[in-house]
């Protein structure tokens, strides 16, 4: 009876472990999928055109262009494989020029934000929402004043 109760109680702190890292996890694949360079992979990891208008409207705010094709050249620049790579390698650089982990904010149960550690609103900020019980996906991304 016992080996029962402390076989619930591994495989129940194993689920709960794996709950917490898995905004970590959807990180990196969403990493890997930007540096491999292919839209599709990365379409799977993001949700691009919510991620598209996120941008546009910062840009728009932050009175970056009023010309639509400027508009459209940067969005496709930004929210592109390349682009994105670039973001999540920024993120993770601290002023002092060192990479430092990403650190976890949950909104709520479907959403978490990513930041680097101590950046406070100096670094770009990832909000993923859950797929299923484990799975995420790129929703949404504030970029910092530096960056618009």
């Amino acid at each position: 009876m016992k080996r029962k109760y402390a076989t619930a109680a591994i495989f129940a702190v194993a689920a709960i472990g794996f709950t917490y890292v898995s905004p970590y996890v959807a990180m990196y694949r969403l990493s890997m999928a930007a540096k491999s360079v292919r839209l599709s992979t990365l379409a799977e990891r993001a949700d691009l055109p919510t991620v598209r208008a996120s941008v546009q409207r910062q840009l728009l705010a932050a009175g970056e262009t009023s010309d639509t094709e400027e508009l459209k050249e940067m969005l496709d620049t930004i929210v592109s494989p390349p682009g994105l790579t670039t973001l999540i390698l920024h993120g993770k650089l601290g002023p002092d020029g060192e990479r430092h982990d990403f650190r976890l904010a949950y909104h709520s149960w479907d959403y978490v934000v990513l930041r680097r550690a101590g950046a406070g609103k100096s670094a770009t900020s990832f909000l993923l929402q859950r797929h299923g019980v484990w799975d995420w996906r790129l929703v949404d991304l504030s970029l910092p004043a530096e960056l618009l």
